[in-house]
């Protein structure tokens, strides 16, 4: 092999590199995009949720964040059977069909998870049976 073919092969490897390094730089800030949140804030013993409408097999990420100066947790069925993750304090759990987070006071948690069931998700308060709130995901042929 020529030096000069030495070259032209670490030129090519050079612009292979840096066409990846492209893709996975622009990858991540198309995919940081594509995520659709909801921000779901328990006040007065009472979910507050802020979101625009929501997309069928999207990634979702709900932040669930704690204002009472009492213990909440927030839990629901629509992740049953999907993988889901959950962030809080620091530490991060996956798995299938997790059921839910239990929240300190002026704590808060990140549940990221695939929308994939249309219809109406219920998420609910197991230690204070009367608070409830719900996630509507229509499908597009049903708008």
């Amino acid at each position: 092999m020529t030096i000069g073919a030495s070259l032209v092969q670490w030129r090519r490897l050079g612009m292979v590199l840096s066409m990846v390094c492209l893709a996975w730089m622009y990858g991540s800030v198309l995919l940081a995009q594509s995520e659709q949140v909801v921000d779901v804030t328990i006040k007065d013993s009472r979910f507050v949720t802020k979101q625009s409408p929501l997309r069928l097999g999207f990634p979702t990420v709900i932040k669930v964040r704690n204002e009472d100066a009492e213990r909440h947790d927030f839990s629901s069925t629509m992740f049953e059977g999907i993988p889901t993750q959950i962030e809080k304090d620091g530490v991060i759990v996956y798995g299938r069909g997790v059921g839910g987070v239990l929240l300190d006071p002026k704590r808060d948690a990140t549940i990221r998870f695939d929308m994939t069931r249309p219809g109406r998700h219920v998420f609910r308060c197991s230690i204070h049976p009367t608070m409830s709130g719900e996630l509507l995901l229509l499908s597009a042929e049903a708008v």
